[in-house]
């Protein structure tokens, strides 16, 4: 069981989160039709991902058990996947992943087949690149939204099972028939800080502007005593900015003020 120390460090909420397209997402093609392949896989390399190719099904899901992917782009006809086995072992070998499929014989089964399993899209041959690199985007980012949703899901079953150990060792009542056990405060820090990663991907997935915050969610009551106070040093500096002529200062009082501008009063 990991720790609830380890369950903060992971689970955090990150300021100026590092996108998955930073840290060169991964993307499987696999086609046998060497030409395809390899122009596919040197235009998405240019776009700045990294990018592994397979010539047919059997090799592809070889590929997806020694390594992961965030895209499998994949044709329908190529051997070893006449009846889409490659959708379904996908899904078995690599949940969650994202996969693009192509095809130089579209037929109204396949495409049918295609949107009833867990195909992102479907793609026609000749490929138009800009509408692939668009959908490869979009994957993309969804796979990262995935990986940071079990990522939450799995730390958040560690403080479960930290509770429940707290729980037992704590089991004997006192006197007072009062509980000897008290969640720690890792504990309650780890909570609160998967609380604030799933507002984060929440926002994320509604596209929203900015995400609601903790102190937002909880009605904290601290929040009206710290905008009076935010209020107040702002009207002072309004009031000496012609006493102390300090650019500083007139920094100061511009963060401030753009803390209500956006919203965002701060949280407790």
């Amino acid at each position: 069981m990991g720790t609830v120390a380890e369950a903060i460090v992971s689970c955090a909420p990150m300021t100026g989160e590092v996108s998955i397209m930073t840290q060169k997402a991964s993307i499987l093609v696999a086609d046998d039709d060497d030409m395809f392949r390899e122009s596919i896989c040197r235009f998405l390399s240019r776009a700045g991902y990294h990018l592994d190719d397979a010539p047919d099904a059997d090799r592809a899901l070889a590929k997806l058990q020694q390594q992961r992917f965030d895209v499998v782009i994949a044709d329908i006809h190529m051997p070893g996947n006449s009846q889409l086995q490659l959708v379904r072992e996908v899904q078995r070998h690599a949940s969650g992943i994202s996969l693009i499929l192509v095809t130089g014989y579209p037929s109204l089964d396949t495409a049918v087949s295609a949107v009833g399993g867990p195909v992102s899209a479907y793609l026609v041959k000749p490929v138009n690149f800009s509408e692939l690199l668009e959908h490869v985007r979009r994957c993309v980012a969804q796979s990262a939204l995935r990986r940071r949703l079990s990522r939450v899901k799995e730390q958040l079953r560690r403080c479960v099972d930290d509770l429940h150990f707290s729980e037992a060792s704590g089991a004997e009542p006192l006197n007072r028939g009062e509980p000897t056990w008290v969640p720690s405060n890792l504990t309650v820090r780890s909570l609160a800080a998967c609380l604030s990663e799933l507002l984060q991907i929440r926002a994320q997935l509604l596209r929203k502007d900015r995400a609601t915050n903790l102190c937002e969610l909880v009605e904290c009551p601290q929040r009206p005593k710290h905008r009076l106070a935010i209020q107040e040093t702002i009207e002072v500096l309004k009031k000496t900015k012609s006493t102390f002529k300090s650019k500083q200062l007139a920094d100061l009082r511009t963060k401030l003020e753009g803390l209500f501008s956006n919203h965002r009063p701060p949280c407790a």
